[in-house]
């Protein structure tokens, strides 16, 4: 016999279309799934919504100029190479979004005493404020970090496509303040990078203006090298060359270094009496009239300051006289001094000239190859130091300028303006997402019902779970007052859509039913949980055959909730139970059986609920003589077992029958319940034995449970 699987994959692929009226069909039925999805998920968008705070994103351009803008030498820019540009762009959006520039902004904005930005308790917090325990000190770096990751997770700032345009978006509770963070943010990264590129130029600056020193200080040796050998060899370069003009130019030297060195000291005597206040020193090392005659006021002065008393009007009056005259004298000292450092300064550039006018009076006379070599040699080093020192000087000057000049590569291409719309939570979004997520978890919610969880509607879905052919679908009817059961309805109205329904499960089970091991059909009726209605089809079911003339025997094995008596009302003092545990021999059955008050079938008897095990008693011999006696004696053998998941009864029934009915109540029974019960069923019985599913819409007698006091 083909196992359920097997007979499965076979339908599968017999119907390999898609039956479009069987989708809508399920769908229909398990509306309810699908609208409750629906309601439940858009109730929770709805609250979701109500309760989350919209947030606004204001959005500014920033313009980077890729191209290296000097002040101080405009010009004609060239072209960049395209890849350059793109990661110079690259760089600015990461330099925007860096934390260096969001502190800034922090700094900017005050965002540390910000309630949207700023530091606030964590849910840890908050539950040991609620409980008491107080909040856990945060240090000044924890609270920064807490406003910068506020920050970041605000900021958004990316490319514009393949343009030079970065856009810097800021979100925030409040329209206006994201607008002017926004703004702020730019503005604070265009300062930060003037002050790099000026930063950057001062820090040459420093550089070169160490590297200077260093020539200066070559310059200067150089220069002194040649003024000391033209200096100490004047002598022999005066007699080398043989010119009067370098004799009357070596004295003009000679003249000029002694009143420089005059000048110098009577420079450093004055101003040693200008900083002692000795002015009687000062007027006589300056040698000026204007200095003596003040200093002679001032004598006097203080002479007469001291002949009059301390504190008196005469004495303040020559007090302030005294210190104009002071105060004069320092002035015209520091004047007169500076007066000599120009003249030094004058004599030093003459000497200067003179030297020049040596260099070039023996460079032009008769020297030694030797002498012209040296002083030639002295000579370009000198002006190499020169050149050197020039440079340097000019670079330093030409940085120190740029660094004043500096402007940003990047500008404000267009600023942030307050949004009139939310940018979170997207209503519509929101709204249209829950409705596509709520209907799509409906119908899959349905379809899990359908055809793994729910309970099974259609012949299709039974035949498609169980594999096995479903002989009929019982409709669902209603039981009148004066009816035991709907059974009654074959005798009372055997022309109404239940009598049908069992006539098609007689002609299938004729049909579809192998030959019968014992000469006559043995039929067990079964359901995989109890409450499916599978005793009222098996009534049913030996009515329809008795009424189309077969004797009919039926069998009430379901010794753990017997129901035969019930259904037909007839009442016996001996049931099977009884019978079979008495160990009488087969003529004690009479005990037990009784015919149907409705209809011609002979009937064994249950009576009541077994307190004992009954497995071992269908796998009796004298279970197994009642359905061979019963063979004998009648045309058909209809027997009612307990339902197959809570107990073992009905399997050992299934190794002694022919073909099984498997009913399986509509809607109510779950599908991995009926698939168990279903391989249980066609492992027990044999090979050729038949099974046929019958989806029966009886609700019966209703229950509040399915297995509580069924049995025990």
């Amino acid at each position: 016999m083909k196992t359920v699987r097997e007979s499965q994959f076979e339908n599968m692929e017999v119907e390999d279309t898609i039956d479009l009226r069987a989708i809508i069909s399920m769908l229909r039925r398990r509306l309810k799934i699908i609208l409750f999805s629906v309601a439940i998920i858009m109730s929770v968008a709805f609250i979701y919504l109500a309760q989350t705070t919209p947030l606004y994103t204001s959005r500014a351009l920033v313009l980077v100029d890729t191209a290296q803008k000097n002040l101080l030498q405009p010009g004609p820019e060239g072209g960049q190479n395209a890849s350059l540009a793109s990661s110079i762009i690259e760089s600015e959006v990461e330099l925007l979004r860096s934390d260096t520039v969001l502190l800034e902004l922090i700094s900017a904005s005050s965002l540390m005493q910000d309630p949207e930005f700023g530091p606030s308790l964590s849910l840890t917090d908050k539950v040991r404020q609620a409980v008491g325990m107080g909040v856990t000190e945060r240090s000044g770096d924890a609270l920064l970090n807490s406003t910068l990751s506020k920050l970041r997770a605000a900021v958004s700032v990316r490319r514009r496509g393949l343009t030079n345009l970065i856009e810097v978006s800021i979100t925030s509770a409040n329209p206006q303040r994201a607008a002017d963070l926004a703004n702020t943010l730019i503005e604070v990264y265009i300062d930060l990078q003037v002050a790099a590129k000026s930063e950057g130029y001062l820090t040459a600056t420093s550089v070169l203006s160490r590297q200077m020193d260093s020539a200066e200080a070559a310059l200067a040796r150089s220069d002194q090298a040649l003024a000391d050998f033209i200096d100490t060899n004047i002598d022999a370069l005066e007699r080398e060359s043989g010119s009067a003009s370098v004799a009357r130019l070596r004295q003009r030297l000679e003249d000029l270094n002694s009143s420089r060195l005059e000048a110098q000291t009577q420079i450093e005597a004055s101003t040693l009496a200008l900083e002692r206040q000795d002015w009687s020193t000062l007027a006589s090392q300056l040698e000026a009239e204007g200095l003596s005659a003040l200093e002679t006021q001032r004598q006097a002065l203080a002479s007469r300051l001291g002949e009059v008393q301390d504190g008196s009007p005469i004495a303040v009056n020559l007090r302030l006289s005294l210190d104009n005259i002071e105060r004069q004298l320092e002035q015209q000292g520091r004047f007169a001094v500076a007066s000599l450092q120009e003249e030094t300064q004058s004599f030093q550039r003459d000497a200067e000239e003179v030297r020049e006018n040596i260099r070039r009076e023996l460079l032009g006379g008769e020297l030694s190859a030797e002498t012209l070599s040296r002083i030639y040699g002295l000579q370009q080093e000198a002006a190499i130091a020169q050149r050197q020192y020039n440079t340097l000087l000019n670079r330093i000057r030409e940085l120190e300028t740029q660094a004043m000049v500096q402007i940003a590569d990047s500008r404000m291409a267009s600023a942030a303006i307050a949004p009139n719309r939310k940018s979170f939570p997207n209503t519509r979004l929101v709204l249209a997402a829950a409705f596509v997520v709520s209907l799509g978890l409906g119908v899959g919610l349905a379809f899990l019902s359908e055809f793994y969880f729910g309970g099974v509607n259609s012949s299709t879905q039974l035949s498609n779970v169980t594999g096995a052919r479903v002989g009929a679908v019982v409709p669902r009817i209603s039981q009148s007052g004066d009816q035991l059961s709907v059974a009654d309805i074959i005798a009372e109205a055997p022309m109404s859509q239940f009598p049908e329904a069992m006539r098609r499960l007689r002609a299938n089970i004729e049909r579809f039913s192998p030959a019968p091991k014992r000469g006559v059909p043995v039929i067990m009726v079964t359901s995989a949980v109890p409450a499916e209605g599978k005793s009222v089809l098996a009534l049913s079911l030996a009515r329809t055959l008795a009424a189309a003339g077969k004797r009919t025997l039926l069998i009430d094995a379901d010794m753990r909730k017997p129901s035969m008596h019930k259904l037909t009302g007839v009442e016996l003092s001996s049931g099977l139970y009884e019978f079979l545990v008495s160990g009488q021999e087969s003529e004690a059955a009479a005990d037990c059986y009784d015919f149907d008050p409705r209809s011609d079938v002979g009937i064994i008897f249950g009576r009541e609920r077994s307190g004992q095990p009954t497995d071992q008693l269908v796998q009796s011999e004298a279970f197994r003589a009642v359905i061979d006696d019963g063979c004998k004696r009648f045309d058909v053998v209809i027997i009612d077992t307990p339902p197959l998941i809570p107990v073992v009864d009905a399997r050992y029934i299934a190794m002694q029958s022919d073909c099984a009915i498997f009913c399986v109540r509509a809607g109510e029974t779950s599908q991995s319940d009926v698939r168990f019960a279903h391989e249980q069923l066609v492992d027990y019985m044999s090979e050729d034995a038949a099974v046929l599913a019958v989806l029966n819409f009886h609700v019966g007698q209703e229950s509040d449970t399915r297995y509580s006091g069924y049995y025990y």
